[in-house]
C-alpha cells in the first residue's frame, strides 16, 4: 500500500514535470475538489486521517485555483493551514456568514488580483442566504470571483457550485438560474466553472450547462475539449469504496476564450483512506488566441426561475427547455 501511495506521487510529480512544458504565465491549473464534510460515521476515513492526504495531495500538485464543496467551518480552517500562500472567498450556505456547508473557492495570492466577489443561491430567490426551492433538501450556494492574472494581465470570472442531490427539478432550474446569473455578471467575458453537479453526462441537466444560447457564450466540458493528455479514471465518485462503479458528478467547464491542455482525475488514495469520497478533478487550461463557438441550434436566452418571474406554470421562466431556433 506504501508502494502504491508513493508510487502515485511519483505520477503527479511527473504530470507536474509535463505540465511545466506549457507556458507558465499562460498555463492555469484549474480543480473541481468535492472534500466531503467532516461526518464522524466515515470510520477510517473520517477528516483527520483525509487531511494529510489533502495537504500532500494539493501541495504536490499546486493548482492554481481551486473549487471545494461540502466544507464545513472548522474544515475551511484546516485547509488555511495547510495551503499557505493561498485565498479564499467563500460563506455558510445556511446563513450566508459560517453556517452549514462552504463552496470556497482557493486561489493563489501572488498570482492573482481578486477584483470582486459574492455569492447567491440556487433558489427562487438568489439573493436571501440559505434559500432553497424546487424540491432541494439543503440549500445550494454559488460562489464566483472575479480575477485578473498578475503574470499576463488576463482577466476572468470563477464561479463554483454543488447542486442538489435529490432533486432533479432543482438541478435543472438551478442549472437555468445560474447560466443567467453567469451571464449577469460575466457577460461575454471569460468563465471557469466547477463543481460537483449532481448530474452525469446523459441528462438534461448537463445538456443544459453545455447548451448555446442567445447572448452567452457557450460553456464546453474540459474533458471533452482537452488538446493533450486525459488521465484517471470515468468516475469522480467513489463513495469510499475502491471497487464501487460510482459515477461522474464532479466537473471543469470553460467558455470559448480558454483551450484546454490536459484534463485528469485523481484516483487518489493511501492504504485503505481515500483523499475523499470524490476524486479531484482538474484542467490545465490557457487563453485561447481564437474565440471558440459552438455550431448547430440556438436556444432562447436564459430567464432566472425566481419568484418575481415564476407564474402558476412551474416551468415558467425556465426558458432553455422550450422551443430552439437557429442562427
Amino acid at each position: 500500500m506504501v508502494y502504491r501511495f508513493l508510487s502515485f506521487l511519483l505520477i503527479i510529480a511527473l504530470g507536474v514535470a509535463v505540465s511545466g512544458c506549457f507556458d507558465s504565465n499562460e498555463r492555469l491549473e484549474v480543480m473541481s475538489f468535492n472534500v466531503r464534510y467532516d461526518n464522524p460515521g466515515d470510520s477510517l476515513n473520517r477528516w483527520k486521517n483525509r487531511l494529510p492526504l489533502i495537504e500532500t495531495y494539493l501541495k504536490t500538485e499546486s493548482p492554481d485555483i481551486i473549487g471545494m464543496q461540502e466544507v464545513l467551518v472548522h474544515q475551511l480552517h484546516d485547509l488555511e493551514g495547510i495551503l499557505p500562500g493561498y485565498k479564499y472567498t467563500g460563506v455558510g450556505r445556511d446563513d450566508g456568514i459560517e453556517k452549514g456547508e462552504f463552496c470556497p473557492v482557493f486561489y493563489k495570492s501572488d498570482a492573482f488580483e481578486l477584483m470582486a466577489k459574492s455569492h447567491f443561491w440556487l433558489s427562487e430567490t438568489p439573493d436571501i442566504p440559505g434559500s432553497k426551492s424546487w424540491g432541494a433538501h439543503l440549500p445550494r450556494v454559488v460562489t464566483w470571483l472575479k480575477l485578473k492574472n498578475l503574470k499576463t494581465g488576463h482577466i476572468f470570472f470563477f464561479f463554483n457550485t454543488h447542486l442538489s442531490h435529490v432533486s432533479e427539478d432543482s438541478r435543472m432550474k438551478g442549472v437555468a438560474l445560474l447560466i443567467w446569473k453567469m451571464q449577469e455578471i460575466a457577460g461575454n467575458a471569460p468563465v471557469v466553472l466547477t463543481g460537483d453537479f449532481n448530474t452525469t453526462r446523459d441528462t438534461q441537466t448537463y445538456e443544459n450547462i453545455v447548451g448555446k444560447y442567445e447572448g452567452f457564450y457557450s460553456l464546453w466540458d474540459a474533458e471533452m475539449i482537452a488538446s493533450g493528455r486525459t488521465t484517471g479514471g470515468a468516475i469522480s465518485y467513489n463513495g469510499f469504496n475502491e471497487e464501487n462503479k460510482g459515477t461522474r458528478v464532479d466537473y471543469v467547464f470553460v467558455n470559448g476564450y480558454f483551450d484546454v491542455l490536459r484534463h485528469k482525475v485523481d484516483e487518489f488514495k493511501s492504504g485503505d483512506v481515500f483523499i475523499s469520497d470524490h476524486y479531484p478533478v482538474s484542467a490545465i487550461i490557457k487563453f485561447s488566441t481564437q474565440l471558440r463557438k459552438k455550431e448547430g441550434q440556438t436556444r432562447l436566452p436564459v430567464t432566472p426561475p425566481t419568484r418575481s418571474r415564476m407564474g402558476s406554470d412551474p416551468d415558467d421562466g425556465l426558458l432553455i427547455n422550450l422551443r430552439s431556433m437557429s442562427f
